[in-house]
């Protein structure tokens, strides 16, 4: 498609016919600010827990500005190693653990941003004060994205399937409100998938998952010995953390890696 001032388009009528017409003219400074360098990326969202019932819930991004070079990574380990399951931190075993700590290296080595919201309902319970699990997780997905995005960055999300009503408009929300917050066009679009169909969904499952299994463990509710216990243990290295409760980092840390802790006082 041409983009000079003045081009003319052709448009196809409900008859069948087509005609050639004047466009409006393109504002072609107003688009000449965004050279090929403005930062980009893809945010990967994923969450952990089931709102209705789990006192721990948790919202994790992970964010790369050239995801292709990561997801090959994977893909080719994947291949090397003939392992095509689902990553996914529910799913995990004995045996396939070696498999999600090399992806977890592959993920710690990338220019990847992961962020954490971490919810304790006994504390400060989302689902209370926004009335449904929907709007809860909805309004922990907008601070999330808001928190996680630099300035001046573009930002396409792409969100694990969640529970939601048939009239939920999750992903125009989501895109509006955190625009709105920020004051200009931040997120350009939202669009959940089955987390089956892309590696950067299960990693950040991996992520999310293995944050708020520490969560859970502080209060009892996980164990300490588990193979999810060995994994969260190893996520924990690889991303430079002691702990991710008080956001405890060491001082070699290879992931841009942020752990926020739900409020009341919350947006």
């Amino acid at each position: 498609m041409r983009s000079d001032v003045g081009y003319r388009a052709l448009r196809t009528l409900s008859k069948g016919r087509a005609q050639s017409e004047d466009a409006v003219p393109l504002q072609r400074d107003r688009f000449a600010k965004l050279t090929t360098s403005h930062p980009t990326a893809i945010a990967f969202l994923d969450e952990s827990g089931s709102m209705p019932r789990d006192r721990i819930f948790a919202v994790g991004c992970l964010k790369l500005a050239q995801p292709s070079v990561l997801l090959r990574q994977v893909r080719k380990l994947r291949d090397q190693q003939h392992f095509y399951e689902e990553l996914h931190f529910s799913r995990l075993t004995k045996g396939s653990l070696p498999f999600y700590i090399d992806v977890l290296r592959l993920v710690a080595s990338s220019e990847a941003q992961f962020s954490c919201f971490v919810a304790d309902r006994k504390a400060a319970d989302p689902v209370g004060r926004f009335g449904s699990t929907f709007r809860a997780y909805e309004k922990l997905a907008i601070q999330l994205l808001i928190g996680s995005t630099w300035p001046g960055e573009l930002v396409t999300v792409l969100a694990d399937e969640f529970s939601m009503p048939d009239n939920s408009t999750f992903e125009e929300t989501v895109k509006t409100e955190v625009n709105n917050r920020l004051g200009r066009l931040a997120v350009t679009n939202v669009c959940r998938l089955d987390s089956r169909s892309i590696d950067g969904l299960q990693m950040a499952d991996i992520l999310t998952s293995a944050v708020a299994f520490e969560f859970r463990q502080s209060v009892g509710s996980a164990g300490v010995k588990s193979v999810k216990a060995q994994l969260a243990s190893h996520v924990r290295q690889e991303l430079g953390f002691t702990s991710f409760l008080a956001n405890n980092r060491t001082i070699k840390q290879l992931l841009a890696t942020n752990i926020a802790i739900y409020r009341q006082g919350s947006r």
